[in-house]
């Protein structure tokens, strides 16, 4: 039996945001034992840990299985991979790496008397306008038209960003889950991420759904990795200011699925360029337990 554990990532309570299971020492596994594993637990994340392969000042060889796939990124996976190596007693110090399949990925851990923050620290990420068949993709979602006040994008992770006109309208989307998946696989999207600025908190400054059938995640509760891309955009159409040289705000997703989650996310804008951007949240541990070796 493997020792699994389950934690809940963008939340301070059980039982929402965004589930993740974590195996901590996945050595032995076949990807094809780790993708078996994934499809079991059915989330949209399984984070795989084992010890560090010899990249420099990397502590982990981290890895992330959707139900049908392998992906190079996800947010909240790491945020529970990271979670589980602290409840676990194996993360010394409050910063870790991970070696990836996309290169380093730190991540660090910052306390205070109430909660703890756990921060994920990807690259900067580079966008890109959509020069897809938008219209596809949009009634596929079921959204008449995308918003103006920014344009459509696509991140490093090949997920499409597109606008909505208000938080109404993003609740009422009803996607066709197989005509998505076509349409996505089609224009070599992994996901679709509808945003409104619109928020259902007055402090927030986003509030977004994701969609990726094809990887397995007819929904996703809250996508930690799209987010860095998010603030990116939010910068770039000039809707956030910087505060001398950071720029910070709150990003929703979840509420609509029962399962409200909160991300922090934080800019350092230096001479207009960004030198770093963060994706913070908190995570709590909600199941423990093992799980059987899949066939080899």
């Amino acid at each position: 039996m493997i020792p699994i554990f389950q934690v809940d990532a963008f939340a301070e309570r059980p039982f929402a945001g965004n589930p993740a299971a974590v195996v901590l020492d996945a050595r032995g596994l076949s990807d094809q034992q780790m993708q078996a594993i994934a499809a079991e637990m059915n989330l949209a994340g399984t984070a795989f840990l084992t010890p560090a392969r010899g990249g420099e000042g990397a502590h982990w060889h981290l890895r992330w299985f959707t139900p049908k796939r392998e992906v190079a990124y996800s947010g909240h996976t790491t945020v529970a991979a990271v979670h589980a190596l602290l409840e676990a007693g194996r993360l010394r110090g409050e910063h870790v790496v991970f070696e990836t399949m996309s290169g380093p990925l730190g991540a660090s851990v910052v306390a205070d008397k109430t909660r703890r923050l756990i921060w994920l620290e990807p690259r900067v990420p580079t966008l890109h306008p959509f020069t897809g068949q938008l219209a596809h993709v949009r009634e596929a979602v079921g959204l008449p038209a995308a918003a103006g006040w920014a344009a459509a994008v696509t991140t490093p992770d090949h997920d499409l960003v597109i606008p909505v006109a208000g938080l109404d309208l993003l609740r009422s989307l009803r996607p066709n889950m197989t005509a998505l998946g076509d349409a996505a696989t089609h224009a070599g999207l992994r996901g679709v991420c509808l945003v409104s600025r619109e928020t259902v908190e007055p402090g927030s400054t986003t509030h977004s759904r994701f969609f990726a059938p094809h990887y397995g995640i007819p929904e996703d509760i809250v996508t930690g990795s799209v987010h860095s891309s998010i603030g990116l955009w939010l910068l770039e159409a000039g809707l956030l200011r910087p505060a001398g040289t950071m720029v910070e705000f709150t990003a929703e997703q979840g509420d609509g699925l029962g399962r409200p989650g909160r991300l922090r996310v934080e800019l350092l804008v230096r001479d207009g360029v960004v030198g770093r951007v963060r994706v913070g949240g908190s995570a709590v541990t909600v199941m423990a337990g093992s799980i059987a070796r899949p066939p080899a």
